[in-house]
């Protein structure tokens, strides 16, 4: 696609209302990082900027193609916030839609210890409560079913009471010019952040990642960041699902404010999320370094990279030591890497998601402006995985998801008071 044709998308009162020059990375001068200023969506006169909303791109090389990613990233936020119209909804009870909605058995929930505690943001879900629903696609057997409006619609306003069953993030969100690459974009991303839950949570200890597995160009910027003083550890966080997950912590021993940080990636194969993730870790650097630890920790905190800050702190470095360990378990076998076709790729996840259990749905988000342009946007939901959360206090650890796929891969299962009780220093 010709890297000026989202350019359209970007005004002061467009669905991107300003882009930064691409610059490369300060680590790195051949890794070009790229953002993307969103404004709210509605009316033109009605939408102001509120610095929540924005985009970033990256590419290897290519500074034009960074821009095309931001703005695309950023036409993914707009979507991400644009509230159904109120004809899609359907306000009623999961009991009254029973065989017609996502089934309630699948909503991941937090302990009664977790609900007990002060602070804690979560309600049960209540069959009998009515809440608002929108519909979206099973992608198992491609019919229509009714999903929770406030789990497909992350900013979705104002909320219920009952509808204070889950934590928003932006996980499953995705836009892309071929609308099944969309779809297989945002489930790899609900299957990432699956797999960093579990492993945060659970205490994991992952095997390391071969040089022999990595690209070239990972390689190098390995080497970049080994030359500025900071080690990169690329650990195998593929679960049960045996769809490609790469998890990267970086460390820097002699940095006074930010020692460790984490990013995570899933792709089609092992080499290519190995790539996301470092490149995603050190896009981080200097955006973590700018902001201030939240005094105390994260909790009640609303910026999404407190948690980060937080655990980056030096004096919380042992909180990352059993990923500096060499596995205690054997991987789950890998499975076939995915296909590079949309179509394929698709039908493998949708086959191995179903064979854990899962019902993946995706609810379509794209907007006019977006599909004047080419892009699809949606949003995958898969309940049935662990969801990651941000808020200390929420972290849903009554899932049967988080005790049951560390099982299926070999790994020893901590019960809930043995958990990490250090906060989720994913960004």
């Amino acid at each position: 696609m010709n890297p000026e044709s989202l350019d359209e998308l970007v005004s002061p009162y467009g669905v991107v209302s300003a882009v930064s020059d691409a610059r490369p990375s300060r680590i790195c001068d051949r890794l070009y990082s790229c953002g993307a200023e969103v404004g709210t969506p509605g009316p033109a006169n009605t939408r102001r900027r509120t610095g929540r909303l924005g985009g970033g791109g990256r590419s290897w090389a290519d500074p034009r193609l960074a821009r095309f990613v931001a703005i695309a990233e950023g036409a993914e936020r707009y979507a991400m916030a644009l509230a159904p119209h109120r004809r899609e909804i359907l306000r009623a009870t999961a009991d009254e839609l029973a065989g017609e909605c996502l089934e309630p058995f699948r909503y991941p929930r937090c302990s009664a210890r977790e609900l007990a505690t002060p602070g804690c943001p979560v309600r049960p879900f209540d069959p009998a409560a009515p809440i608002r629903w929108v519909t979206g696609l099973d992608l198992y057997s491609a019919a229509p079913v009714r999903v929770p409006a406030v789990m497909a619609c992350r900013d979705l306003a104002p909320i219920d009471d009952a509808e204070r069953f889950v934590h928003r993030l932006s996980t499953g969100h995705a836009v892309h010019t071929d609308p099944v690459e969309a779809v297989v974009r945002g489930a790899l991303e609900v299957i990432e952040r699956d797999a960093v839950a579990i492993l945060w949570l659970q205490r994991l200890s992952l095997p390391t990642i071969a040089p022999g597995e990595l690209a070239e160009s990972t390689l190098h910027l390995v080497d970049c960041c080994r030359r500025r003083f900071i080690d990169v550890r690329l650990l195998d966080a593929t679960t049960d699902l045996g769809v490609p997950t790469v998890y990267c912590l970086l460390s820097a021993v002699h940095d006074p404010r930010l020692r460790n940080w984490t990013a995570a990636s899933t792709g089609r194969t092992l080499s290519g999320a190995a790539a996301k993730a470092v490149e995603e870790a050190v896009a981080l650097t200097g955006l973590l370094n700018e902001g201030a630890s939240p005094p105390g920790g994260p909790v009640g905190s609303v910026a999404v990279h407190d948690g980060a800050r937080f655990m980056g702190a030096p004096e919380r470095a042992d909180a990352f030591d059993f990923l500096l360990t060499d596995a205690v378990a054997p991987p789950s076998p890998r499975r076939p890497e995915l296909p590079a076709d949309p179509d394929l790729a698709l039908a493998a996840l949708v086959e191995r998601l179903a064979a854990a259990g899962a019902r993946p749905v995706v609810v379509d988000r794209t907007t006019r402006e977006l599909a004047d342009v080419g892009l699809t946007a949606v949003h995958v939901v898969i309940p049935d995985l662990q969801p990651l959360s941000l808020h200390p206090l929420a972290q849903f650890t009554a899932h049967p998801r988080l005790s049951e796929a560390p099982a299926r891969m070999g790994y020893r299962v901590l019960p809930e008071e043995e958990l990490n009780p250090w906060p989720q220093p994913f960004a």
